[in-house]
């Protein structure tokens, strides 16, 4: 069943579009100092981000394991609304995700780390970004910075480098 997918998926890469976009911002090591060049951004197509489940499901059927996880339901589920809206053209997925659960919660369909997504997203974005840290002031503009919510993560980074909105702290 993954396979079929993952061959309707490969055979027509021509009508994917994107989906998702996702900030990449590069720090020195784990401190909370953004490199010179340290903002970016990766774009997923829907069928790029298809690749995080239909690959961990290939592995994991390789592996025979008998119980079904959450990148294996969530092939199912995409499978099965795929099915049905060949068939009636349109997707109730409100009922395929409540009916095909698998004994698992059905609070996500399931998560990634950084360590999952890097390999997909190698290039020369991620090894040197092409925003500098002296745009970020032409990004966040009135002063905007003052209003950030350092219990997020990127928030707490930008606060971290106050040089970025006042010139004064540059050498500091």
């Amino acid at each position: 069943m993954v396979d079929c997918l993952d061959t309707l998926l490969s055979e027509h890469l021509e009508i994917q579009s994107p989906l998702v976009m996702q900030p990449v911002w590069k720090t020195v090591g784990k401190t909370s100092k953004l490199y010179h060049n340290c903002l970016d951004i990766f774009v997923w197509s829907n069928f790029g981000f298809t690749r995080f489940f239909v690959d961990i499901t290939k592995r994991l059927s390789k592996k025979s394991e008998e119980n079904i996880q959450r990148p294996i339901r969530s092939v199912i589920w995409l499978i099965k609304m795929l099915y049905d809206f060949a068939l009636n053209g349109k997707i109730n997925h409100k009922l395929i995700i409540d009916t095909l659960t698998y004994h698992t919660k059905n609070d996500k369909a399931f998560a990634l780390s950084g360590a999952n997504t890097r390999s997909y997203m190698a290039g020369d974005a991620l090894i040197k970004p092409r925003i500098t840290k002296e745009e970020i002031k032409n990004i966040i503009l009135g002063s905007g910075h003052n209003y950030l919510s350092p219990e997020r993560r990127f928030d707490a980074i930008i606060l971290s480098n106050p040089e970025i909105f006042d010139e004064r702290l540059k050498d500091i």
